[in-house]
This record gives structure tokens, sequence and C-alpha cells, in this order.
């Protein structure tokens, strides 16, 4: 009997090594705005949050949100195709989920724009069927829900993330979670989740045993 499984992948510290490219860029985009670069940690600990928190924890506003982020985008254009990197084993992991028969998904708390912008320059974007980012502003759990209704309520369907993010949108959603401990998130929030991936690699033995 065919079945029909969904996996949904969070974008930065579960398939993308973020700091490789993104820090630097935010760095510059700090600097191009008058503030020092904030310390790699600070920056690297806000990795999941949405692009209003890093403003009000970096520069201790909102009100540079849209100089920032446009900031960020232009130089990611120049460092992502020099630096960026998937986390070591992520694309034969997707390539197997894939081909045994998973339909792929990223939602992520980053804009659809920065979320193309990876994948492009990644040569992942081919391997998902749909892409949902934060710019309409409902929460990552709205929108797990919103792609696993619209995959039709498939068989099985997984969340796999490295934020409490993830974890709490699957648990809402009524899906399964694996959390990546190899991201940007603390072991208090991964080992909430159903299942733990030390590495990409382990996602795809995971991916094995959901039926």
């Amino acid at each position: 009997m065919n079945t029909s499984r969904l996996a949904i992948f969070d974008l930065d510290g579960t398939l993308h090594c973020t700091e490789k490219a993104l820090l630097p860029a935010i760095r510059r985009a700090m600097q191009d705005l008058g503030f020092p670069p904030a310390p790699d940690h600070r920056i690297n600990s806000l990795y999941g949050e949405p692009l209003e928190v890093f403003c009000l924890e970096l520069m201790g506003s909102e009100k540079y949100y849209s100089e920032f982020r446009s900031g960020i985008r232009k130089h990611q254009r120049e460092t992502l195709p020099v630096l960026g990197e998937l986390y070591p084993g992520t694309l034969c992991m997707l390539k197997e989920a894939g081909n045994s028969g998973w339909t792929l998904s990223i939602c992520s708390n980053a804009g659809l724009d920065y979320i193309e912008l990876v994948t492009e320059a990644l040569n992942i974007r081919g391997l998902f069927a749909e892409l949902s980012g934060r710019d309409g502003g409902a929460s990552k759990s709205a929108r797990v829900s919103a792609l696993h209704l619209a995959a039709g309520s498939p068989d099985a369907a997984v969340m796999v993330g490295d934020r409490y993010h993830d974890i709490d949108a699957a648990r809402e959603s009524g899906i399964l979670s694996i959390g990546c401990a190899y991201g940007y998130g603390s072991p208090e929030e991964t080992d909430r989740a159903d299942y733990l991936a030390l590495t990409p690699s382990d996602i795809t033995g995971i991916l094995r045993s959901i039926h």
C-alpha cells in the first residue's frame, strides 16, 4: 500500500550552517547602520528568531528592521556563494528522504526571500515542494499546520528543527518532531522532541523508522 509522508524542515541550524555566511553579513549590516558588531556568540544565539528580535536584541529597537533586512540581504549575496555551507551529510540525507517517498518542505522564521536565496545558493531548492517564510506574520505553528493540511493530512508527518519554535510547532500541529542537537538550540529545547538527531545523517535513520 502506498503511503504519503511529509517532512518539514527548519532552515538555519538544521540544514544551513548559518554562521558561516550570515554572521559576517549581520556584522556588516550592523556597521552600515553605525552599530559596532555584536559578539559572535550573541548573534549565533538568535538564529531561529524572527528578524525583529535580532533588531531588538542587537540594536535595541525594531525601528531598524527594514534597513537591517536590506543590508543583510545585500551582504549575503556576497557571502553565501563563498562561505555558505550545508551541515555535513545534509545533501545526502535530503536526497535519501526524497527517494524514499518523503515530500520535503521548508518552514522558517526567516522571510521567503532569504529562504530562496539560501536554497538557491546551496543548490537544494529543487528538493523542496514548498517553502514557507514568515512574510505574512503567521506563527511557525500556524504555517506548519497549513503545510500539513495542504499535503492532504499525510499518513506520516514530521517537523525537523533545532529550536523550541520547531518542537512547539510540531506539537501544536499534531505531528512528530526531530530535534537537531547539532544546531543552535539548547539541550532543553531539543530534548523535548520525539526524536533526537546528533548529526544530519541521523535524520535518515529516523525517517526510515517512521511509518
